[in-house]
C-alpha cells in the first residue's frame, strides 16, 4: 500500500519539526530539504491538495527567522 501525498506531508513536517526542536538541524538546512521534498512531490502529485500544507510550514518558517 502507498501513503497518500497527505500522510507523506504529515510524516516529513512531523520529522523536520523533532529534527528543529532536537536543535540537529538549523532551519536553513531543514527548509533546503524541505524544498527539494516539495519539488519532488509537485512533480509527481502536481494538483494534491495535500501540498499546499507544506508550503504552509515552509512559510511559517521562513517567517520565524525573519
Amino acid at each position: 500500500m502507498t501513503d497518500g501525498v497527505a500522510e507523506i506531508v504529515d510524516r516529513v513536517i512531523a520529522h523536520a519539526q523533532k529534527m528543529l526542536d532536537d536543535g540537529a538541524y538549523a532551519w536553513p538546512a531543514s527548509r533546503a530539504a524541505l524544498a527539494r521534498i516539495l519539488v519532488d512531490l509537485e512533480g509527481r502529485f502536481a494538483d494534491d491538495p495535500g501540498l499546499e500544507r507544506l508550503r504552509q510550514f515552509i512559510a511559517l518558517g521562513d517567517d520565524a527567522i525573519r
